[in-house]
This record gives C-alpha cells, structure tokens and sequence, in this order.
C-alpha cells in the first residue's frame, strides 16, 4: 500500500490546498532535512518526482521537479498552480524561480519526456517504478529510494546501479550512516491532535552508471 495513501486515511477531509498541510505538515511527513541533505551533498538540478501525490516539499530545495502522478487528488490539487506556486514561494530556500510540471499519468505509461534528462528520480513510497523510469535519468543521475513500498530491492540487484549512501534519521536530522544492516520501521503514533510520522526508515542513494 501506498504510505501516502495511508496517511490520508487519517487526516481530516480539506480543501484542496489544504492537502499539503493535512498529509505532510501537521504529520511530520514533509521530511525536509532529507532533501535538504540531498541539495548539499549533490545538488542536483532536475528531479523527476512519480507517484507524488501532493508532497512538493523537494520544490523546497531543488528548482526544477517533474510531478507524476494519476490520483484524482493529484489533479485537484495541481490544477491550482498559482496555489501551488506560492507554496513553494512561502518555502523554497533559493532565489531563483522554483520551475514545476505536473503530468497526469500512470508511470508505468510512456511520459514524454526526454531520456536521460533528469538528475535525480525520487522513488519514494510509491511501489516498484524503476523499470518504468530509469531511461529518463542521466548516467551518473541518482535514485533515492527506501525498502519500504519502494526500489531498493529491485534497484540493489541491478549491476546498472551503484549504492552510494545510505541516509536515516536520528533524533529529527537526517544524515548519512553508511553499511546500515537493519530495516526501517517507520510508523504512524497517535497524538491528541491526529497522527504523527516517525520516521525510522533508511533511504538509499543510488548512482546509474555510465556506459561507454
């Protein structure tokens, strides 16, 4: 099951650009010290976001995201941009114009968008997509993935991907903690006002390599 799908279950109905609040903020699930991690240690320019559902924290950090996603929540939320657009403004942490697309579609179907064009693909609690998305990412691009819901176990058979980093939280800060051997237990707690994430999972950085 998809964990933002789950969280949504137990956050109250709101309009729509409320969602954002309702599933990521007031639950702790925004993690914006993992992204922030990500910017500084690799700084990448392009990011391609599937199975998104309205989480546009990385528009936070990065300038240039492609949202994919085919949820009726997607699309209602998305089709406010200029909501959108001063979300990201309230947050973003560069100077720059923050640059977004939405695309209203199934990964696992054709994007069009150009091969090898993205920095970073995000595969994020969203199940298995790397065998639909990995040709639009750069050699030498990154995946940030986990095991939960997501690619790691797909990804860490494959002799095209090289683990860099592995990536936990402890006690609120992100950061890198590398040869890792448990799983993540991350978990919804209950509190007075709903529920709040805790986040227990690891996160794997892989790099595609270059073929010559």
């Amino acid at each position: 099951m998809d964990l933002n799908q789950n969280i949504n279950r137990s956050v109250k109905p709101a309009a729509v650009q409320d969602q954002y609040y309702y599933i990521y903020q007031s639950t702790g699930f925004e993690r914006k010290g993992l992204f922030e991690l990500i910017k500084k240690q690799f700084n990448p320019e392009t990011v391609l976001y599937p199975g998104c559902l309205v989480h546009i924290t990385p528009s936070f950090y990065f300038k240039h995201i492609v949202y994919v996603d085919k949820c009726r929540q997607s699309i209602d939320f998305f089709n406010h941009p200029a909501n959108v657009s001063s979300l990201i403004d309230q947050y973003k942490i560069y100077r720059e114009i923050a640059y977004w697309k939405f695309i209203n579609k199934d990964f696992t179907q054709e994007l069009d968008l150009r091969e090898n064009s993205f920095d970073l693909l995000l595969s994020l609690f969203s199940g298995r997509l790397i065998e639909f998305c990995e040709h639009y990412i750069k050699p030498n691009g990154l995946i940030l993935t986990t095991s939960l819901f997501s690619d790691h176990d797909s990804v860490v058979k494959h002799q095209d991907y090289e683990l860099l980093h592995q990536i936990r939280c402890v006690n609120g800060k992100y950061r890198i903690e590398n040869n890792i051997t448990t799983k993540g237990t991350s978990k919804l707690k209950p509190t007075n006002t709903g529920f709040k994430y805790i986040d227990n999972e690891i996160y794997y950085i892989y790099k595609k390599k270059k073929h010559f």
